[in-house]
């Protein structure tokens, strides 16, 4: 495979980092475009070139990036506005990556869901997301019409060492894994059965590398990145507790229950944790070869791991 120029920008972050990192080691020629250092997890960006910039400035952008001698751009975050910019000024690029999310799926239709989902419409639950997918509907329309070569690559819930996982209130609270570790009783709701399915981050940053070696197979297409197969909710908490030698008693009781108990919380997550979330990577394999190293289960120990490292827990 050949080696590409490419510009990652969030190039110091959980997922833009190990991205960056990634192309290096696979013989691509990388520069890193952050607004500052990530304090939060210490990636190694050996071999990257810097630069300090906002791809939100489209001064920057223009001046600083867009004569550079590049053929990929990968976002690890991205606005519409800075997918706009990117279109005008960044388009020597023979691949265009954006980071999205499997948010902008719910509510599920179909177990496993594909790519052919619909995604659209706004519903009920995936207002938080639908600015990704106005952006990725702006991204996709200028494949059609002007063969922008955007690529979209849509995680499930990101889950390794790096990040406080997901607790069962529907949020990322550490206090939550605090009270199991704790040993003390938890209350949460019922939705034991729920399917939850969790990628693992370095497995999401390996999907970019691999696809700049199918630059034509994978514009003006959509990617679900994740591990094999979803888990239940019931399950995730199991392995959290096992790993954390918890003792709590377990309470199941009803949302509103649940938010009387715990009323400092803020519940903007509760509805989507209750969402069967359970899909089918197969075009991600078969297109670049993607291959997940982790099940759920591996991904949320790492990620406790981590945290009881880092002193989180």
């Amino acid at each position: 495979m050949r080696s590409r120029k490419v510009i990652v920008f969030g190039a110091t972050g959980e997922i833009g980092g190990r991205i960056a990192s990634g192309c290096v080691k696979a013989g691509h020629q990388v520069v890193g475009v952050s607004r500052g250092a990530n304090k939060r997890e210490i990636v190694d960006l050996a071999g990257v070139r810097m630069i300090h910039g906002d791809k939100g400035d489209e001064k920057f952008v223009k001046e600083s990036l867009a004569p550079l001698d590049y053929d990929a751009v990968i976002y690890s975050v991205a606005g519409l506005s800075d997918l706009k910019i990117c279109a005008a000024h960044l388009r020597k690029a023979e691949n265009v990556f954006i980071c999205s999310s499997t948010g902008t799926f719910v509510p599920l239709v179909n177990l496993p869901a594909d790519e052919s989902h619909p995604w659209r419409e706004k519903t009920t639950i995936n207002g938080p997301w639908f600015p990704q997918c106005e952006r990725d509907a702006f991204g996709l329309a200028l494949w059609s019409k002007e063969k922008f070569p955007l690529g979209v690559f849509r995680p499930t819930n990101i889950i390794g060492p790096g990040r406080i996982p997901l607790d069962l209130w529907g949020g990322r609270d550490i206090e939550f894994f605090r009270k199991l570790k704790k040993s003390e009783p938890v209350a949460v709701p019922m939705a034991e059965n729920v399917l939850v399915q969790s990628g693992y981050n370095a497995d999401l940053a390996d999907a970019f590398v691999k696809a700049l070696d199918y630059p034509d197979k994978v514009r003006g297409e959509i990617f679900i990145i994740s591990c094999k197969k979803a888990i239940t909710l019931g399950t995730y908490l199991r392995t959290a507790m096992k790993f954390l030698n918890s003792k709590s008693e377990i309470r199941m009781v009803s949302t509103d229950e649940l938010k009387r108990i715990y009323p400092g919380y803020n519940w903007g997550g509760l509805d989507f944790l209750m969402t069967h979330m359970c899909f089918d990577i197969g075009k991600a394999e078969r297109t670049f070869g993607y291959k997940p190293t982790r099940t759920g289960e591996q991904g949320l120990i790492e990620a406790l791991e981590w945290c009881e490292s880092s002193n989180i827990l």
